[in-house]
């Protein structure tokens, strides 16, 4: 079963690149000679390029993506985990090439000169193309990856709580990384986009405007979060919209440990969602590492981690006779 689900996970890899070879032996004779490849505000194309060069790129770098996610698909690098990945970015760049080959094919059927052609509908697809790459992805087997053995742990000892007693803890937590992307993020997307809607207003853009505003606030997510930890257990919430990330109940965790995180053990930058593991991470440096009873780890960059680590491991340990409450 795994076997054939890995060939047909390469199978959904190559179909982007029949489909073009396909439709270009079938509608060869009723294509124009240049093919529409850019369009502006005004609607019409503004750009062409030869048919059999368009087709040559196009087919080139599709077959390109699918033989790399064939070749990772097949051999066992760095788990199988990677396998998935890859593959499901193999198939999301093959299936975006696939939707400017038919974006630009379809509306010229039949059609003499390439610069009548509009676009319309044709650039929904071009957005939602990648979504392919989600079938590959789950075709192939999840696997497993190895726990991540946190390093330089710092000795933490559980917080001694009486039944009456009950304890509260938070901390925001910034970083200048994401911020300085957003904001430079940010002013590209002004100098990109600004130019056009002054001149012809927001059609001129049209909806390229809504992804990169997507990806902006993406990014803007992870500017600064709170973590917070009480009776409730562990809570991180972005603090700029106010999104709850990652809630763990206590009755979820089995081992609170603080440590030194390294980005490239958790996935990199950012939140990181992997087989067996997820994290946020800001920087290499101190947080906390979470291991819950189902064995799943979560990591947080965090500054001083031995207090809330304490406070979990308090609040997972049997309680205490009452002793009067502490402030």
């Amino acid at each position: 079963m795994t076997i054939a689900r890995r060939l047909l996970a390469i199978l959904t890899l190559w179909m982007p690149g029949v489909t073009i070879l396909v439709t270009w032996l079938t509608w060869q004779e009723r294509l124009p000679v240049e093919l529409p490849t850019h369009w502006g505000s005004s609607g019409p194309a503004d750009a062409v390029t030869s048919a059999p060069v368009f087709f040559g790129w196009l087919l080139g770098v599709a077959s390109a993506a699918a033989l790399l996610g064939s070749v990772f698909v097949l051999v066992p690098l760095s788990g199988r985990w990677v396998r998935r990945a890859i593959g499901a970015a193999a198939g999301a760049v093959a299936a975006f090439v696939l939707s400017m080959w038919l974006g630009s094919t379809v509306p010229s059927l039949d059609v003499t000169d390439p610069f009548t052609i509009e676009l319309g509908a044709w650039v929904l697809v071009t957005f939602l193309a990648p979504c392919y790459g989600l079938i590959p992805l789950f075709l192939l087997p999840p696997g497993a990856s190895p726990p991540v053995e946190p390093q330089e742990t710092a000795k933490v000892d559980p917080l001694v709580l009486a039944d009456s007693q009950a304890v509260a803890w938070s901390r925001t937590v910034s970083s200048w990384l994401f911020i300085g992307t957003t904001i430079l993020t940010a002013a590209l997307g002004v100098l990109l986009f600004a130019p056009p809607i002054m001149r012809d207003g927001f059609t001129a853009v049209g909806w390229t405007l809504i992804p990169y505003c997507a990806a902006v606030l993406l990014v803007a997510v992870f500017c600064a979060y709170r973590v917070s930890v009480d009776w409730r257990g562990l809570r991180v919430t972005s603090l700029l919209f106010a999104i709850p990330l990652k809630r763990i109940a206590p009755e979820q965790i089995a081992q609170v440990e603080a440590a030194v995180l390294e980005p490239t053990q958790w996935g990199g930058w950012g939140y990181r969602i992997m087989p067996g593991r997820s994290a946020i991470i800001l920087r290499k440096g101190p947080g906390m590492v979470i291991t819950q009873r189902n064995e799943k780890q979560f990591a947080v960059s965090l500054d001083q981690p031995e207090e809330p680590a304490s406070i979990l491991l308090g609040l997972i340990a049997p309680s205490v006779p009452s002793a009067g409450a502490r402030s």
